[in-house]
């Protein structure tokens, strides 16, 4: 069965772009509200416990990732009693990953006093805050995780992202009354399992009207879970090294640095992280699609797209980057004020740290739909390694701006130039590596380039406040536009790229 690709990526970026923004703008007035009513120091240990969860959820070890993959080839054959067996697979396997969850969460109460610097808020117990944080993965393995792996095994990501709109939009709302009226943080912390309870079951109501056809029955024949089982361990790998890229990140702030630090890192975090979301929801719409393409047509055909689409997505992730760059510290100082401010050359890095992230978002994509996780499981270790060693040097030598240098060399040598030898090994394997780093050197230079001028332009101006930030963006969207387009209209890869986007932006699609 041939997914309409172009039809799914189209309305999956919609709504999930729809998600994205309402998910930037209503935490944004939540934090903002937090940090003038209640301190920063709130923000610190809700950031803190956010990544202990992070951590405790290397136990559901990326069977998520390993069924939706599994799906993908009896999608393509139409062959319902797989897609069956691996449903019910999946929420077994996810109810034994809530109770490891729940009882490896309830073991680390003991530590959690070493994982904090400097004074806890008096009126918070942070065991019972804790808990609230830990209920809310558990239930999220308990309520059926199944039904949306298989809306995003079929590209209908939209789904999700619709019914994730109503249920964040009403736990953002009851945070701000809580916060306004009665300042109390836990019923400000109890909205989120309740919101978890409302997407689970939201989701699983629109999966069974679109997909009724399926259900949790029938057993898995033993190659299948055997090849499950190795997908996974390969998973679980890479996930360590993820997490610490993530969460280990704000641990070492809280425990070096403190609590208010860890606030004012989070801020900037959150700002790179908002676009760092908004760009995963066209990575993630595609999902779907490129993983029926990978089934379905040749290598070369799917090489072709990689590059094309890699072309687009750092076009566009060279222009978010530039704007951080220019609109970080302006917008900092009008959101937090001066005293959470944090020096200009913070915005050249997180700026290129976000640039780094997405040099390897497309070959994820390949890598994930090809099902890699298992040939990668070595260099996830070493890149888990090197950055954990990297973060507790540098975070000696240079404080906080250690720990984003660090992640981000770990990334770039490990992630970056190592999962792709990976994916041209194992799957573009008759073809020659170094074009596409050769791609990506060149666009690097171009954003460089373009993001020399365009700070050097706008540094200028005379302007402060609401002005500054506004003329500022204004002028980030049309001259690193302009200088894009100037630089790239005759070249091959724009010529590739015109045909591709008509696809995805023509009103009347056709299947692919």
């Amino acid at each position: 069965m041939r997914l309409e690709r172009s039809k799914n990526t189209k309305r999956n970026i919609i709504a999930g772009e729809a998600d994205r923004l309402s998910g930037i703008l209503l935490p944004f007035i939540v934090r903002t509200m937090i940090i003038h009513q209640m301190g920063a120091s709130y923000l610190g240990l809700t950031g803190l416990f956010y990544s202990i969860i992070q951590m405790l959820n290397l136990a559901e070890m990326g069977f998520g990732m390993a069924i939706t993959f599994s799906m993908y080839k009896p999608i393509a054959d139409n062959d319902a009693k797989t897609i069956n067996a691996l449903l019910k697979f999946y929420a077994r396997i996810y109810r034994v990953v809530g109770a490891i969850i729940g009882a490896a969460g309830l073991l680390m109460l003991v530590f959690l006093p070493y994982m904090i610097e400097g004074e806890i808020p008096q009126d918070i117990n942070i065991y019972l805050l804790y808990l609230i944080y830990l209920a809310d993965a558990c239930i999220n393995c308990f309520l059926y995780p199944e039904r949306k792996a298989l809306l995003t095994a079929y590209q209908r990501n939209d789904v999700t992202s619709n019914v994730h709109i109503l249920t964040q939009a009403g736990m953002y709302v009851m945070q701000m009354i809580f916060i306004a009226l009665s300042r109390n943080f836990y019923l400000y912390a109890l909205t989120v399992p309740v919101s978890t309870i409302c997407f689970s079951l939201g989701c699983a109501y629109r999966s069974k009207k679109i997909f009724g056809q399926y259900r949790c029955e029938g057993e898995l024949d033993p190659e299948s879970s055997r090849e499950i089982k190795k997908q996974v361990i390969g998973l679980m790998v890479r996930k360590v090294a993820s997490m610490s890229r993530n969460a280990f990140d704000s641990i070492f702030v809280s425990a070096f640095l403190g609590l208010s630090i860890t606030a004012i890192y989070g801020n900037y975090y959150y700002v790179m992280d908002a676009v760092v979301m908004l760009l995963a929801v066209v990575k993630n719409s595609m999902a779907g699609g490129v993983g029926n393409s990978i089934a379905m047509e040749p290598v070369k055909k799917n090489l072709r797209d990689m590059h094309t689409i890699n072309f687009l997505f750092m076009w566009v992730s060279g222009w978010c980057a530039i704007c951080m760059l220019c609109l970080y510290q302006p917008f900092m100082r009008l959101w937090v004020g001066d005293d959470m401010t944090l020096p200009n050359t913070y915005a050249i890095l997180f700026a290129a740290y976000f640039y780094i992230l997405k040099m390897a978002d497309i070959r994820i994509l390949y890598s994930e739909s090809v099902g890699l996780w298992w040939q990668a499981r070595y260099l996830s270790v070493v890149e888990a390694a090197a950055n954990l060693v990297l973060n507790w040097l540098f975070t000696r030598l240079w404080g906080l701006a250690g720990i984003v240098f660090a992640t981000m060399l770990s990334y770039a040598v490990f992630n970056f130039v190592g999962g792709a030898r990976i994916l041209y090994k194992h799957y573009f394997s008759n073809e020659n590596i170094l074009p596409y780093f050769g791609m990506h050197l060149k666009y690097f230079a171009v954003t460089a380039g373009i993001g020399a001028v365009t700070y050097a332009i706008v540094r200028l101006l005379p302007l402060s406040g609401v002005p500054e930030l506004l003329v500022t963006g204004v002028l980030c969207v049309i001259i690193p536009g302009a200088l894009y387009f100037l630089v790239y209209r005759n070249t091959e890869d724009f010529k590739n790229a015109e045909p591709f986007l008509g696809n995805i932006l023509h009103r009347n699609q056709r299947k692919q």
